[in-house]
């Protein structure tokens, strides 16, 4: 358990246990995006007891258009930040491409020329990235949608989780495909809300070859879960590793204007997978639980 969390009234009570550095990070991140409007308020904090006492949300249910609210609450959060606050989070973390072409390898599918595509790069941004916009972490409001859990927050490019609606919700236990329609008005409400519009299919690209997106946040300690994956299959709440890696190569396989080589080799992967592997559903609806 990293954090325990009660009520109080009209006020929530969070304990980080056992990561300072992720109390900080939360703390950190809260008050720089007070003036948002989308995080709730510091009403006291003890960074001895790593202990904060925040305002309690009010959380209406969601209508369907729900992802219209989420993707324009992004848009405030990510903006909350910029060059000024450079150091004050850490630096969001760039996929290494080398465990992922490991394990196309050991699925005996052909790379190609899908390695040229796959080099990251820092993007150089500097949003305020939540780290793990998940259900449960978002309530809504006439208001909007606001953010809670700011443990793994970063300062980077606030794109990549924009792209959570496209790619499956990657670090969340709970994976839903977004349909279409309402995926585009809401990537569209976000550039609206954002000033400026960018292609997506990249960031969806990084959580493609992301290994730890394939488990819960306690287990994303170094193991190279890519690799397991050939040999074993587990369940993380709605659906399995598998499940989720199929997942995202169906979507990549799509990209063939912006990225057609790692297109490809999402096709080839997925044509393998599913010949090797059995299939698992992905839910179509969103799953509430906040």
């Amino acid at each position: 358990m990293r954090s325990r969390v009660w009520a109080d009234g009209d006020r929530i009570v969070k304990q980080v246990v056992g990561d300072p550095a992720a109390f900080e990070r939360e703390i950190t991140a809260l008050e720089l995006a007070e003036h948002t409007g989308v995080v709730p308020r510091i009403l006291d904090v003890d960074h001895g007891k790593r202990t904060v006492v925040l305002e309690r949300l009010r959380s209406d249910p969601f209508g369907e258009d729900w992802v219209i609210d989420y993707a324009r609450g992004l848009a405030r959060l990510h903006q909350a930040t910029g060059p000024e606050h450079a150091g004050l989070q850490p630096r969001q973390q760039v996929p290494d491409p080398v465990p992922f072409l490991r394990f196309v390898r050991a699925m005996g599918v052909e790379i190609g020329r899908a390695e040229d595509e796959l080099v990251f790069e820092d993007t150089g941004k500097f949003d305020l990235v939540h780290g793990d916009p998940c259900p449960g972490n978002d309530m809504y409001s006439p208001h909007g949608a606001r953010f809670v859990d700011f443990e793994n927050a970063t300062l980077g490019d606030g794109v990549t989780e924009v792209v959570y609606l496209r790619i499956g919700f990657p670090t969340c236990a709970t994976v839903s495909e977004t349909p279409r329609e309402l995926r585009e008005a809401a990537e569209q409400a976000y550039f609206e809300e954002r000033g400026f519009t960018a292609p997506l299919e990249d960031a969806c690209v990084r959580w493609f070859v992301n290994g730890d997106a394939l488990v819960q946040r306690a287990e994303r300690d170094g193991t190279d879960h890519l690799a397991r994956v050939v040999g074993e299959d587990w369940f993380w709440y709605s659906t399995t590793a598998r499940g989720r890696l199929m997942f995202r190569a169906r979507v990549v396989a799509t990209f063939t204007e912006t990225h057609p080589e790692t297109s490809a080799l999402a096709r080839r992967l997925l044509d393998r997978m599913n010949q090797v592997w059995e299939p698992q559903p992905i839910d179509t609806r969103r799953t509430h639980i906040s």
